[in-house]
């Protein structure tokens, strides 16, 4: 099934992947490893909350930025991608360094996805540029919901037109998971990213999700400190799982 029009460019360390236009993903060929990407960043708030996940699935490939960042901090994750567009899941491989052990590309559509588990779910799909309307369903969501582990999270980034229509996905996916949710902007873009847990998580104090801020900066390079305050500034205590 055809995305686009797809295009990969390439200028000087920079290679970046471009469907219609808008960026998809892009790396840095001199420091593969590393996220480029902001909101890339913001899906890994979820760390604050579980544990280093044994099993990933992401609905929706791009460049497979998060799992080849993945894989070189933690090889023994395993972990599945979903793809609708073989072509993006070749580019992926071939372009974007996308690992060759432990992960695996499924091109097909995440609606029909397989019946296995997973600590971690990473759902990023566009439709003109806006979340597809199936995706926060009550049927959908229930079935992400089945797809993840006991102490799993879902995270959603979500692209909405307008405030009513995020109003209409939170309250879905609140009543999807007994509110065991929270919401992080992704600062100077449009993204929200949504996080919704399978059960509530052991430690949200300001205190503990500090020193666990602290903790997690060293052991993946990323600014822990920066994400859990924008999660404060989004998420009023005693909302969601806070």
């Amino acid at each position: 099934m055809p995305t686009g029009l797809i295009e990969i460019w390439q200028h000087k360390r920079h290679r970046w992947l471009n469907i219609d236009a808008v960026e998809q993903t892009r790396i840095d060929i001199e420091n593969p490893d590393q996220l480029v990407s902001s909101l890339h960043h913001y899906f890994f708030t979820a760390l604050l909350f579980i544990n280093t996940p044994k099993t990933v699935l992401l609905g929706g490939l791009g460049g497979g930025a998060i799992a080849r960042y993945l894989h070189n901090k933690h090889p023994e994750i395993e972990g599945n991608a979903i793809e609708i567009d073989k072509t993006i899941a070749s580019l992926a491989k071939d372009y974007f360094y996308f690992p060759k052990n432990q992960w695996s590309i499924t091109v097909g559509d995440l609606q029909n996805a397989d019946k296995g588990q997973y600590d971690f779910i990473v759902v990023d799909l566009a439709d003109d540029d806006l979340t597809p309307a199936w995706l926060t369903t009550e049927r959908m969501l229930v079935r992400l919901k089945q797809k993840l582990t006991k102490s799993g999270v879902l995270a959603i980034n979500l692209l909405v037109t307008d405030a009513q229509a995020l109003k209409q996905s939170l309250e879905i996916s609140r009543k999807i998971f007994d509110r065991r949710t929270l919401c992080v902007n992704v600062p100077d873009h449009r993204n929200i990213v949504l996080f919704a847990f399978n059960q509530q998580p052991e430690n949200t104090s300001a205190d503990e999700l500090e020193k666990r801020a602290k903790e997690l900066n060293g052991l993946w390079g990323l600014d822990f400190s920066v994400l859990l305050e924008q999660l404060w500034k989004d998420n009023p205590k005693g909302s969601g799982v806070v």
